[in-house]
Order: structure tokens, then C-alpha cells, then sequence
């Protein structure tokens, strides 16, 4: 019998997953192309679905039925069967906050399961949070932050070493990175851009509405309008001017994609104008997916020149590649690991200021002085792009057929054989096995004592808060029923106002039977009315007992003792309710 492919629980948030509408960013048209591509090259039996509501589920099940998928054939799992995710194996999540879920499962088994993230923006604040996160936070050496390309990898590193140069500062201590950080790129469904690109009809139909003759020479960017978080186009337009004035070919330029905002998408247009007045200009909105999908066929050269730390990665030379264009794209990030100088198309040279220079501004940022998009716009109004570089290798370009067929060819392979999806799915499977085995022979860091609270700093309310009221229900208080408490216990219980989580009292049968015990019997200590309980019954008998006393349903004489009462954690039976049974 052959051995099924790992399997992992996502974690699912349909904002993460989202690639269609407005607003859509890198990281969700990422996030939901590894999901689908999961879904069609996983070979597994079940979608695991980890989510913090139905909601999410809801969304879940419709995202895999427009993907083709079963969404019927789901395991769904909640914050409260954490712990059920031991027989999975693994928890993935669309980002890098891998810290905030090892201290969810803290509460359970920290070698139960690996949690992996993976790394898109680096350097908004929440990233940057989070990221920080990792070395405070219970994560384990079987877990994993995938690193898009060796460019972030190094930023991580970076990043993460900085961090534990000041905690060890700080405490003393011998802080190091403790998850894995492989690197595994993101990727395309390879089929569907050479399906696109080699689409000879949607070539002809797009160009005529654009203008396009046969012999002119179409240039094609894609990726969000934005020059402060993605890429300056004033380069691009200097490069195509200077590359127009040396060439008998008619040059076009094709943007395509959305605009952050209307005003962008007008400086935009306008800028084109001024910096690129002989090239013809056509903007293709990305939300028209009909449109947007002919430009893969329409274009002859990709271009597309990053300047900008906010980006990563770098989907669309990818997607460029896959549909069997030759890449123009600036040395920069993760372009330079995709596509090879002079085999899928050229890189062309850039240079940023030496460290130091930007102290201020991230002080500027880290202040909140100046926003995410002013801070990133910062950085890239300063790197630079070789503009006469990059006007050469277009020239060359588009005076070789022959040579942009054959970057076209070698990129539309690479693509095929590196990015897609298929191998993409296939490496993080393989990571996951690796992790699975590292479960198995590696030490556990930051083992709970006994007794101690999982996450420190979502405590037990009532552990924390124990200085507040004047006494406490512990095992030793003595508990007496109200004159006429059962007749009015219905009506206290259905008040709104009463009961803002119901579900983690006594059910209305068992609170009853205990208001009869009291009313027929007189006065109980606790320790004896808890006796018997089983443990999955000891946190609601607490938390009723405490609910009557404030409805003036039972009166409680104070304890002699502060002690704290021996309930575990995560049996109780209003616990099987709030998960489903």
C-alpha cells in the first residue's frame, strides 16, 4: 500500500486566500494559487481546514468547490482541537506568524505537530512584529518559516540575529533562531500561462483593440500600479523613450493591473506621457480578467524593473516566464534567482545606498512619523535601476527574433520544471516529512512545567485577577441555596443580559439538580459538591457556582483558604460544545 502524502492543516482566513476583486495584493494571489495548487497536486485524501471560525469554514469549503475540489470531503478544525492536529501532522499558515500558533499549541503537545509559515512583506510592522515573535514564542526546531528566495532568507537571518543580539544583551541569555527557514519559491499553474501566451487568437483580438501591428513591438508589465510599494515605472519609461529613439519598430508599452488608488492610477498615465512621450501607452485594468488574461499572449517582451523592499519575491516575471515571454526585469530580490541573465531574458544592474543611511527613516517609520507606503516610497525613490542598461538589452531584444524565442523557450521550461505548482506542492510535502522526523529525534526547547500557565500573557482571568474580589470559591466556601432560587433560574438564565457566554456554565438540567440539592439538603462545602465530579465537570461547576451567587441564586459563605481549585484544561464538556462534540 502506498504511503499517502503528508498532509496539512491550513490555516484559513478567506481574506489571505482572496484572488479575485479589488484590492487583491501578492500575497493573497500567492497565498490561494499554493491552496489551489495544493488541492489539484497533493494526493491526498482530505482537506484539513485549521480556522478561528464557521465563517472561515463556510469560505473554505466555497473556495474549494470553485477550485474543483470536494468541499464536502473537509476535516474542519477550531482553536479548541488544537490538539487534534497531532494526527495531521502539520499546521500551515499563508504568512509568517508562526509564533502566535506555537503558543496555541503550547496548551496541548509541543511536539504533537509542525507549524509552518511562510515569509512574503518583511518589513511593515506587523511583520516585523511577528517575525520577532519567533524568538520569544515556544516555536520548535521542527517548525518552519518557508523563505521565498535566498535574498529574504538573508533579511530573516539578519533581522532575527539583530534581535537576538539584544536579548542576549538584554538577559544574558544564548538566544539563536530556533525554526528552520528552507527556501522554496512561490509558484504558477505553468499550464495555464503557456496555454495564455501561446494563445494566438486573444494575440490578435487584444492587439487590434489596442492598435497593435504585426510588426510593432509590444512591451508588457504587469503587477499593482503603485510607485511607493511596488515599482517606480519612471525608469521603465526612461528605458522605453531611449529605446524607442534608437529603434525603427514601433514600441508599446502594456501596464497591466490595478491601481492602488484613482489618483495612482491618473500619475501613472500622466507620467507615462511626460517620461515616455513617443512610446504608445495602454492600461489594462487587472480586474478585468478577461482583458487581463489576453496580455500574456499580446506582449513580446516582460519587463519589469523592482526597486522596492516591500517586495520579495516576485510573482509575475514567473507567470512572464510560464507564458513563454522574455524577462527584462532589474537584479533586485528574488527576480535575480528566477530568472537567469542571458538564458530566460537579462537582469539589469541596480544600487541602493550602504547601510547607515536609512537609520532614520526606520526610526521615522518605527515612530509611526511616516506611513508604511512613504517609508517603502523612501527606499525606493534612492535605488536605482541602470536605465541605460536596461534600454540596450531591450534593444537587443527587439531587434533578435531569434533571441527572444529562445529566452521565451528557456523561460516557458523553467518554469514548468521549477515553479510550477506541482513541484512547489511536492517541496513543501517534503519539508513537512523533514520536520515529522525532526519531531522524532530533536529535544524539545521551552518544555511547560507543571502546573505553569501555556501562554503567560493570556492568563486564567481569575488567576490573575485573584487580588480583586474579596474572597474566593474555593474548596473550603460553604454554598446555600436562596428561598424560591428554582423557580426563578429560567428566567435569569434566558436574560441577555445575564448570560453572555451560556455555553461554558452548567446546562440548565444539571444546574437544577444542583439548586434541588441545595434546597433540599441546606449548606455544602464546595470541596464536597466537587468531589464526585468527573473533570470534564469540574471548570463549569466553578463558573455556575459563581453565576448563581451573582443572580442571588445561592449565598456563599468566604473561604478560609486562596488556594486555586485542580481543573484541566480542555476536558470540560462545555469545551466538547463550543468544539462540536
Amino acid at each position: 500500500m502506498a504511503t499517502p502524502s503528508p498532509n496539512a492543516a491550513f490555516y484559513f482566513s478567506g481574506h489571505n486566500y482572496r484572488t479575485a476583486g479589488d484590492g487583491v495584493v501578492g500575497r493573497q494571489s500567492a497565498s490561494g494559487g499554493f491552496l489551489r495548487g495544493f488541492i489539484h497536486h497533493g494526493g491526498i485524501e482530505r482537506l484539513q481546514i485549521y480556522a478561528d471560525s464557521l465563517e472561515a469554514v463556510d469560505e473554505f469549503q466555497a473556495f474549494v468547490g470553485d477550485t474543483g475540489g470536494d468541499p464536502e470531503n473537509i476535516g474542519i478544525n477550531l482553536p479548541m482541537t488544537t490538539g487534534n492536529l497531532s494526527h495531521i501532522g502539520t499546521l500551515f499558515r499563508p504568512g509568517p506568524d508562526i509564533g502566535s500558533l506555537a503558543w496555541r499549541r503550547r496548551y496541548f503537545d509541543q511536539a504533537g505537530f509542525s507549524i509552518c509559515g511562510i515569509t512574503h512583506t518583511i518589513y511593515e510592522t506587523m511583520a516585523l512584529n511577528v517575525l520577532g515573535n519567533i524568538l520569544t514564542a515556544p516555536v520548535q526546531p521542527w517548525d518552519a518559516l518557508v523563505c521565498t528566495s535566498k535574498c529574504v532568507k538573508g533579511v530573516i537571518e539578519r533581522l532575527l540575529d539583530g534581535w537576538c543580539e539584544y536579548l542576549n544583551a538584554r538577559f544574558g541569555g544564548t538566544a539563536t533562531i530556533p525554526c528552520q527557514l528552507p527556501i522554496i519559491p512561490l509558484g504558477v499553474d505553468s499550464q495555464t500561462y503557456a496555454a495564455r501566451g501561446g494563445d494566438s487568437e486573444a494575440r490578435a483580438d487584444l492587439r487590434s483593440r489596442m492598435g497593435i501591428a504585426d510588426g510593432d513591438i509590444a512591451l508588457l508589465s504587469a503587477g499593482r500600479l503603485d510607485h511607493v510599494e511596488k515599482a517606480n515605472p519612471v525608469p521603465m519609461y526612461l528605458a522605453a523613450e531611449t529605446t524607442q529613439k534608437a529603434s525603427s519598430r514601433k514600441i508599446h508599452l502594456i501596464q497591466a493591473g490595478q491601481a492602488s488608488t484613482p489618483e495612482m492610477e491618473t500619475a501613472f498615465k500622466e507620467a507615462a506621457t511626460a517620461f515616455a512621450p513617443s512610446i504608445t501607452h495602454h492600461f489594462i485594468d487587472g480586474a478585468m480578467t478577461e482583458l487581463y488574461d489576453k496580455v500574456w499572449a499580446a506582449g513580446d517582451i516582460f519587463i519589469s524593473l523592482s526597486d522596492n523592499i516591500q517586495e520579495s519575491f516576485g510573482l509575475t516575471p514567473i507567470e512572464a516566464m510560464a507564458a513563454g515571454l522574455p524577462a527584462v526585469v532589474s537584479d533586485y530580490d528574488g527576480y535575480r534567482e528566477s530568472v537567469r541573465d542571458g538564458i530566460d531574458g537579462f537582469c539589469i544592474p541596480t544600487t541602493a545606498p550602504p547601510p547607515g543611511a536609512g537609520a532614520e527613516l526606520g526610526f521615522l517609520y518605527h515612530t509611526g512619523y511616516a506611513p508604511y507606503s512613504a517609508f517603502t516610497g523612501a527606499a525606493s525613490q534612492s535605488t536605482a535601476v541602470d536605465i541605460a542598461a536596461c534600454a540596450e538589452k531591450l534593444g537587443l531584444l527587439i531587434g533578435n527574433e531569434d533571441l527572444r524565442r529562445k529566452f521565451g523557450e528557456a523561460g516557458q521550461q523553467r518554469a514548468a520544471e521549477i515553479y510550477d505548482w506541482r513541484h512547489v506542492v511536492a517541496a513543501h510535502q517534503a519539508l513537512w516529512s523533514e520536520l515529522a522526523e525532526m519531531r522524532n529525534s530533536e529535544a524539545e526547547r521551552i518544555a511547560l512545567p507543571t502546573g505553569a500557565q501555556p501562554y503567560p500573557m493570556a492568563p486564567d482571568p481569575f488567576a490573575l485577577f485573584t487580588d480583586h474580589p474579596s474572597s474566593l470559591i474555593a474548596g473550603d466556601a460553604v454554598v446555600s441555596a436562596n428561598a424560591g432560587s428554582t423557580v426563578f433560574l429560567r428566567q435569569f438564565r434566558s436574560s441577555e443580559l445575564s448570560t453572555p457566554l451560556a455555553a461554558v456554565l452548567m446546562d440548565e438540567a444539571a444546574t437544577l439538580a444542583l439548586l434541588e440539592k441545595l434546597s433540599t439538603n441546606g449548606t455544602y462545602a464546595v470541596s464536597s459538591l466537587s468531589g464526585d465530579l468527573a473533570p470534564e465537570k469540574l471548570a463549569p461547576f466553578y463558573l455556575t457556582l459563581g453565576w448563581l451567587a451573582k443572580m442571588g441564586l445561592i449565598s456563599v459563605s468566604p473561604a478560609k483558604t486562596t488556594g486555586g481549585a485542580d481543573i484541566p484544561f480542555g476536558v470540560s464538556e462545555t469545551w466538547k460544545t463550543l468544539t462540536g462534540g
